[in-house]
């Protein structure tokens, strides 16, 4: 799907000029796979004048966290990537359709074991438009956090329209620099022998134990494994169900203003207040039945990134709505823009089945149905989970390699069957039951959320909120195990006001039950696993046992 860039002229309402330009996720969902994707509106990106705290070097890895700003990278339009030739090299182990995050994450850990690697996108050099709000603990953990341009050291929530409704959270809060993150990872490809080939991905067809996949201008590259890495717009994998998901949608900016009343070392994650559309009755109608909340970055003391969002609606949230919900807040808060530097809409699919899995074309992020079905949250998960299915991919290009040690036989799976029971690891890999499980939980978990209008969405939050660091950060960073999940719900039930707990139950009915269905298959053998891949299982476990 193509998104549209809209230009401004320094006015929320004034537009100039319409342009296309690829886009694929949301800042919290979600990883650009540049073939295309969600509905992402952006202007240029202007450099960040600092104007409340001194640039630091890198963010504190260790102590107490503390408010950092500095400039964004420059986008790496100058990293020497090599390009590929499909007529001298018509062949290569993995050909990956999409250079996003996911995309070049797994490209440059399979090339640097070896393996050659080509990845097709219109344009692999080209800006990324999403903003991504990551938590600085996740992108720490994976040496990440000198990606990071903006921390905040907490960030809080408004519950209600009450003073007791202000909460703060202690976990700091971080704005990804995406021209950094996006050079760090083509520097890593280059340096590993990936190649690019600029197209579009169009189709892929599968044959004799290969893949070829087929661009718009008409080239076609052949590979052992293929993986789609170009987001929502699921351009190369196949699903067996009805893809009926909910949607989260959002309009924002990035403006300079007058001044703002938020504090500059805390992030505002979710604000429920609609003090704002007091005069707008009908406006505050239409948010008691479904509800949005303001999400705010205070880089300095006039410049902020304000978003209107729905958290999750079926059918979405209309743009103009979520632009006027804004607007209204806006004028509420006192907040003058004197110039508007980038916009987005955006629009990202939410839970829904999964892929067809396992096939033949191997799946990451919003490809592979890896958002978090109850808050929009992927970047974090995508780039954790990317080693992983990057191994697995490796283990099994390295099967027909070690064969072809061993005989004159090709470095490639030499049969339909072969390549398949490849593909079908890789899945298992990507997907294994305790996920699926974990999955099941967060689609209930929208269920609900689809169902609640404002008060009962306070009055969830309230008791969300309450939970132990322990629960609610391992929801949100989909952290907990399912049976981890059960105490969180139970203790969410436990926390909740008494009418909130006949909402619960009310609404979570059905979804329970959708739930409890989604999880029967998970309790025989899920995956059907090849004879020699059994006996293989079964010899490593004697050798355990003995």
């Amino acid at each position: 799907m193509e998104s549209k860039l809209l230009r401004n002229t320094g006015t929320l309402g004034a537009t100039r000029q319409l342009v296309h330009a690829s886009c694929t996720y949301h800042y919290r969902t979600a990883v650009p796979g540049s073939q295309g994707g969600t509905f992402c509106v952006r202007h240029p990106r202007l450099p960040l004048k600092v104007q409340a705290a001194a640039t630091l070097e890198r963010p504190s890895t260790s102590g107490k966290s503390q408010f950092y700003v500095r400039d964004p990278a420059p986008w790496p339009t100058d990293v020497p990537i090599q390009q590929h030739d499909p007529k001298k090299t018509p062949f290569v182990d993995l050909v990956v359709a999409g250079a996003g995050p996911s995309g070049l994450a797994v490209a440059e850990r399979v090339a640097r074991a070896g393996f050659t690697v080509c990845i097709i996108d219109p344009n692999a050099l080209g800006v990324w438009p999403n903003n991504y709000g990551v938590w600085v603990d996740e992108f720490q953990a994976m040496g990440l956090d000198d990606c990071l341009e903006v921390i905040w050291p907490k960030a809080k929530v408004w519950l209600n329209n009450s003073n007791a409704g202000e909460k703060f959270l202690s976990r700091p809060y971080g704005r990804v620099d995406r021209p950094k993150l996006k050079r760090k990872l083509l520097e890593r490809c280059a340096a590993s022998g990936v190649t690019f080939l600029t197209g579009k991905v169009e189709g892929v067809r599968h044959g004799d134990g290969s893949s070829t996949v087929s661009t718009a201008e008409g080239v076609s590259l052949q590979g052992s494994l293929v993986l789609d890495a170009t987001g929502h717009t699921r351009k190369l994998v196949q699903f067996d169900k009805k893809f009926d998901p909910g949607y989260q949608g959002a309009y924002g900016i990035i403006a300079e203003v007058e001044s703002h009343p938020f504090e500059v070392d805390t992030m505002l994650f979710m604000d429920w207040r609609d003090e704002h559309l007091a005069s707008q009755p009908d406006m505050r109608e239409r948010n008691s039945k479904l509800p949005t909340f303001l999400y705010a970055m205070p880089f300095s003391k006039t410049k902020i990134f304000l978003e209107e969002t729905s958290l999750v609606a079926r059918p979405a949230v209309g743009f103009q709505d979520l632009k006027d919900r804004l607007e209204a807040r806006m004028k509420w808060l006192g907040i003058k823009v004197k110039h508007i530097e980038e916009e987005e809409y955006c629009l990202i699919p939410m839970g829904g089945v999964l892929p067809k899995h396992p096939q033949r074309v191997l799946g990451i992020g919003g490809t592979a149905g890896m958002v978090h079905p109850s808050t929009g949250f992927m970047v974090s998960r995508m780039l954790g989970v990317a080693p992983t299915i990057a191994d697995a991919i490796i283990d099994q290009l390295s099967k027909p390699a070690d064969r072809a040690a061993d005989s004159a036989v090709a470095l490639r799976p030499q049969s339909e069957t072969e390549a398949n029971n490849m593909a079908a690891a890789v899945w298992r890999t990507a997907w294994p039951v305790e996920r699926l499980r974990q999955r099941a939980f967060f689609c209930f978990g929208m269920d609900v959320l689809l169902r609640l209008d404002l008060q009962q969405t306070r009055e969830f939050f309230t008791a969300f909120f309450s939970l132990s660091d322990f629960h609610w950060h391992g929801f949100l960073s989909a952290r907990l195990s399912f049976p981890q999940l059960i105490g969180f719900g139970l203790s969410l039930f436990t926390k909740s006001s008494n009418q909130a707990r006949i909402n619960l139950l009310a609404m979570g009915l059905p979804g329970l039950l959708s739930m409890l269905a989604g999880l029967a298959p998970t309790l025989g053998q899920y995956y059907k696993i090849p004879d020699g891949e059994l006996g293989s299982l079964s010899k490593a476990r004697a050798q355990v046992k003995s």
